[in-house]
């Protein structure tokens, strides 16, 4: 599954080891000087309609069922009532019994039971109607009481057959079965069918073992309107009319978890491909196989790029997995209601729209964003569905490999566009900054109950997942890296396997202990900064790691893992090394007219690095004169504002590089320094209209000459990279109060909205132009760009601008017009899944605007639990992007005692994780409140 986590990306960095912890506000700009050693090793209810109901309040580790039975297949129907909503199903489930039952307990929720007939040896043991079936409301589980106990005679398992008949509803969710709207060609509403049934979904939809380790086949058949197109995993072999009605057959699947199967039927159309992705055949090649790409009618025009590009990446990774597609068909479906970017089922992988639709007019990012969205689902049909995890606390199995996958196959697909140099400044980020907080957790995770589940699809299990497989690929080699994964694939397939299978399978192909090196980095928290001291001798490096954390303050007991930490060092003078610092100090040396070092080369390693100050200057120097890479700039930047926010540095020291990194054109740099900049007006913001002007000052006279030396027109041929700078400095420096760029801005919106035919800028500026006229200009142009997100067929925009539209209708700095907007983004005009879009826009509108918001959100929330689901994972996204931006402690406590009498099932990481970042950011305005002051003072 692809999704974007709910973590800020903004300089927050996870360490630990012997090193340097923090003073109170660091010393002069420089690491303090604290040496501290510390020696050590290292559910929500259900809806039941009224049937016996019981809660559990104590329940165990993982809520995992009783292993008594073992599915091996299941035999479906299906027949969903468009109109009213019910759902009538039968299911025939084989399975073996491995012990003598009186009960058979296995996963059932808002569907309800009508009969149960069990075959013990093809012969009818026993039938059960609903009085003998009871709910548990927590557990999601159905209990069937036989009426005497079967089994276990011979101590063998036994063949056995369930016989269920039940009924269900549509879900009313972006979960389990439900409706999808879209809009036909006459612009009438339609409805799609759609399942979601990962993590724990399968349950709503017919009685299973609802595990990813239970693996079994699935015969699946489904009756639906004539005019549907029905879909599913494996190929129609049959279809049977019954008037205004047909039912489809589906064939058998292979073994796979119950969270892969997937259901889509509707009045769909499709284009289509071959790849040769399939076995050898006798004569040398790979069979072909059939790939569809299937959209509402009157959006297949817009899917070409999506079909070339998943033939593409089909073809390589059969290449670089050395094992065919598992599967005869592949089919991707646009979906225009999809709780995440993306979803993986085998054999049927679902994207939201605006990640299929691409044309002439999608901007140059969101391309890219395609590309690696069609990549990392993909390569889940091998590592996630052909091999599974065992269980959900190894997730990051699944979807770390499938980021690192995606990112490399964008890279070796279109290695202009740098893909590895934006996954450090955004990717990586998410990761250091979710682990660098107390709140944070172990890859590994423990699951403390099924509500947990849901809760650990964040950055740490994507994006910490993807830069440890990113690190120890490194370490290993590509060619030794991957002949593991392909050791691994073969010896688990159609089965499941653990961290530790994965481990063993690279250390046979590299001969190196992996699981000694990777035992801290996945089953403990955080990560470390490493300290360097080089004020004894220039030829040598102390080096000293600890954890880091964004507050600054490690305790004793937080602070007593050391990790394996691949060093990098590179110098002026030498390429870089391959040290490993394994204890809590050590040191390095480098040559005596090195003019500079740097450790951490390429950024490839999860740490963060704490130089003197001398050093940093000498940094500076290289930087200005080119002699570092874009990525290794990115990482001395990235690195100095994370400790710049948690008090290892000054904020000043940050500052004061600033004219060094102007010489630098990597978009990468710039992005971050906007980024840094924009933190350090929404922390300062509050306190004073003199360092408001001041901070906007300082970002003018970086962005401004960039825009105006860019300019808005691109040139043909033009490096993708370079139009991407230009897609920054553009937006930064109207943000700044550049009046060149934001009058140029409104002329062209406006003349856009007057000749929706004739648009008179690139498209990479769309969402720019949109948000730069709303935000500046007055309420004709928020009207405007309010028609234009409902009428986007007229101005022909892009799926990607059209939600740019909507995000611009949230720039406003019109208070009415906030309060507008959000009641705006609860109406039938905004899907539940782009809310946040509109709340992500607006909390960045104006320093003012996160104070609305809260209002807002404390006055509707239940309107909003309502629109998005009490257990939905967009609730907590929505929950930690209203409060996120706060940089105070009275909010910090304010917020902590209104949610004290709420249900925060869906978002009991993400709160905790957005109060520690209020926090961090009003220590850290607290800490640096006069050296910055005193810094404008000195520079105005």
């Amino acid at each position: 599954m692809a999704l974007k986590p709910d973590v800020s990306a903004f300089g927050v960095s996870d360490s630990n080891s012997e090193a340097t912890v923090p003073a109170e506000g660091g010393v002069d700009g420089v690491c303090g000087d604290d040496m501290s050693v510390h020696v050590g090793e290292g559910p929500e209810p259900g809806d039941f309609c009224g049937k016996t109901i019981t809660h559990n309040n104590d329940l165990d580790t993982t809520d995992m069922l009783p292993t008594s039975l073992t599915p091996t297949h299941y035999v479906i129907h299906l027949r969903p009532n468009i109109e009213s909503g019910h759902v009538a199903g039968s299911v025939a489930i084989d399975a073996l019994l491995n012990e003598r039952v009186g009960r058979i307990v296995l996963h059932a929720k808002t569907i309800d039971i009508q009969s149960v007939t069990v075959y013990l040896q093809s012969a009818v043991v026993a039938s059960v109607g609903p009085e003998a079936i009871s709910y548990n409301a927590e557990l999601e589980t159905a209990v069937i009481e036989l009426p005497a106990a079967i089994g276990g005679i011979a101590n063998v398992p036994e063949r056995m057959q369930l016989i269920i008949a039940f009924t269900g509803v549509v879900s009313d969710g972006m979960y389990g079965l439900y409706y999808s709207k879209y809009r036909d060609h006459s612009g009438e509403i339609s409805r799609m069918l759609v399942t979601q049934f990962q993590a724990k979904c399968a349950r709503m939809v017919f009685p299973c073992w609802d595990e990813p380790a239970t693996k079994a086949e699935f015969t699946l058949s489904l009756t639906v309107p004539t005019t549907f197109t029905a879909l599913s995993n494996m190929p129609v072999v049959h279809t049977a009319d019954h008037g205004a009605l047909k039912t489809v057959y589906f064939e058998r699947s292979p073994r796979m978890s119950t969270y892969l199967l997937a259901i889509v039927a509707g009045e769909l159309d499709y284009i289509e491909a071959v790849s040769f992705s399939g076995p050898w055949t006798s004569s040398g090649e790979r069979q072909p196989i059939v790939c569809r790409i299937y959209t509402p009618p009157a959006d297949i025009d817009k899917v070409q790029f999506s079909l070339d590009t998943a033939v593409r990446v089909l073809e390589r990774l059969v290449d670089m997995f050395d094992y065919a597609y598992p599967l005869p068909k592949l089919d991707l479906v646009a979906v225009p209601e999809l709780e995440a970017g993306g979803m993986e089922n085998w054999g049927l992988v679902l994207f939201r729209t605006v990640r299929l639709f691409i044309t002439k007019q999608t901007s140059l990012w969101i391309r890219q964003k395609a590309v690696y969205v069609i990549a990392h689902e993909l390569s889940h049909q091998w590592f996630g569905n052909l091999v599974t995890m065992a269980w959900w606390d190894d997730l990051w199995l699944n979807e770390g490999f499938a980021t690192w996958i995606g990112i490399y196959m964008t890279d070796q697909l279109y290695p202009e566009w740098r893909r590895w140099d934006h996954f450090v400044i955004e990717d990586r980020q998410a990761a250091l900054s979710a682990d660098s907080l107390r709140s944070s957790h172990p890859i590994q995770v423990t699951i403390k109950g099924s509500a947990d589940i849901d809760q650990v699809f964040d950055s740490i299990t994507y994006y910490k997942g993807c830069s440890l497989i990113r690190m120890l690929s490194a370490h290993l080699g590509i060619d030794a890296f991957m002949a593991g994964v392909r050791a691994y694939l073969v010896k688990h397939a159609y089965s499941t396997a653990t961290t530790s299978d994965l481990w063993q399978a690279l250390e046979r192909a590299s001969g190196i202990d992996v699981a000694c090196m990777m035992h801290s980095w996945t089953a403990h928290v955080g990560y470390p900064v490493i300290t360097v001291d080089d004020s004894a001798d220039d030829n040598v490096l102390q080096l000293h790691q600890h954890r880091y954390l964004h507050s600054g303050k490690p305790t004793p007991d937080e602070d007593r893992i050391v990790w394996w930490v691949p060093l990098g060092l590179m110098t002026s003078e030498s390429e870089a090394t391959h040290e490993i610092l394994h204890k809590r100090s050590g040191q390095v040396e480098v040559t005596s007219n090195a003019r500079w070092f740097k450790l951490n080369y390429d950024n490839s390693g999860l740490y963060r690095v704490c130089y003197s100050r001398t050093a940093l200057q000498r940094l500076a120097v290289a930087i200005r004169q080119g002699e570092l890479r874009t990525v290794d700039v990115v990482g001395v930047l990235n690195d100095t504002l994370a400790l710049v926010t948690s008090g290892y540095l000054r904020t000043s020291a940050l500052l004061d590089m600033l004219a060094s990194f102007k010489t630098v054109d990597g978009y990468v740099v710039w992005q971050i320094l906007g980024f840094f900049l924009e933190n350090l007006f929404l922390t300062w913001a509050d306190r004073s209209e003199t360092i408001r002007n001041q901070i906007r000052e300082l970002a003018r006279s970086m962005f401004a000459p960039k825009a105006a030396a860019l300019g808005w027109t691109h040139q043909v041929d033009e490096d993708p990279l370079v139009a991407r700078l230009r897609a920054i400095s553009i937006p930064r420096a109207a943000w700044a109060g550049d009046t060149s760029v934001i009058n140029q801005a409104c002329l062209l919106f406006t003349e856009f909205y007057l000749n929706p035919d004739d648009k008179p800028f690139h498209h990479d500026f769309t969402a720019s132009i949109f948000e730069i006229a709303v935000r500046n200009g007055d309420d004709i142009n928020y009207a405007r760009v309010c028609e234009m997100y409902e009428d986007s067929q007229r101005w022909h925009l892009s799926e990607d601008h059209r939600m740019a539209a909507l995000g611009a209708m949230a720039s406003s700095r019109n208070e009415k017009l906030m309060w507008q907007t959000l009641e705006y983004a609860l109406s039938d005009h905004v899907l539940p899944q782009d809310i946040n879009i509109v709340i992500g826009f607006m909390i960045s509108s104006h320093y003012r605007s996160k104070y609305v918001l809260w209002k807002w959100f404390c006055i509707n929330y239940q309107r909003v639990v309502d629109r998005l689901g009490e257990c939905s994972a967009l609730l907590g996204h929505v929950v930690g992007t209203v409060i996120g931006e706060f940089a105070n402690e009275d909010m910090a406590t304010e917020i902590e005692a209104w949610f004290a009498d709420k249900r925060t099932t869906a978002f009991d990481r993400t709160l905790p994780q957005s109060l520690e970042f209020i926090r961090v950011r009003a220590a850290w305005y607290y800490r640096d409140k006069d050296d910055v002051s005193q810094w404008f003072s000195k520079y105005a």
